[in-house]
């Protein structure tokens, strides 16, 4: 109920004030005796929510530092985890270890497979150069003893 309801009606000024007077009597006898307890109460409660959203806003950005965190050591992790996969390869494969970086893939039968191509190529017997036969630049002088030791070791 309010004054402009009642003024409305067409009640008088002073007929008014005593209908707002009783109702104001009957709205205080209906108000539970706690009644500033209360107020007090939810006043604090509004003020801790305030603080625990506060709080929660703040661990929210911690955790988020530590998830980015995490996400750089777990790629940190798996390219340890890879590069001793490929130590352990190479080595399976007798590939020396300094060439056990240059193993590609990124699955395991992927690596093996690259190793064994690899060890095809570095575990070869190379056969020794031939001997030159071109004959090198000497002194006329040494030539003929050059020439001579030649035919000796030739069994001439």
């Amino acid at each position: 109920m309010n004054r402009k309801f009642l003024e409305e009606l067409g009640l008088d000024k002073e007929v008014i004030d005593q209908v707002m007077a009783e109702h104001g009597k009957t709205i205080q006898s209906v108000k539970p005796d706690d009644y500033e307890e209360l107020k007090t109460a939810k006043a604090t409660l509004e003020q801790q929510l305030s603080d625990l959203q506060n709080t929660l806003k703040t661990k929210e950005e911690e955790f988020s530092s530590y998830e980015s965190n995490l996400g750089e050591l777990q790629k940190k992790v798996e390219t340890y985890k890879l590069k001793d996969l490929k130590t352990n390869i190479a080595n399976q494969a007798g590939i020396p270890l300094d060439l056990a970086g240059r193993l590609s893939g990124e699955t395991e039968e992927e690596i093996k497979a690259d190793a064994e191509k690899l060890a095809g190529f570095v575990n070869k017997k190379q056969p020794l150069p031939l001997k030159p036969t071109e004959p090198a630049k000497v002194d006329d002088k040494d030539a003929e003893l050059k020439k001579m030791l030649g035919n000796l070791t030739k069994g001439e």
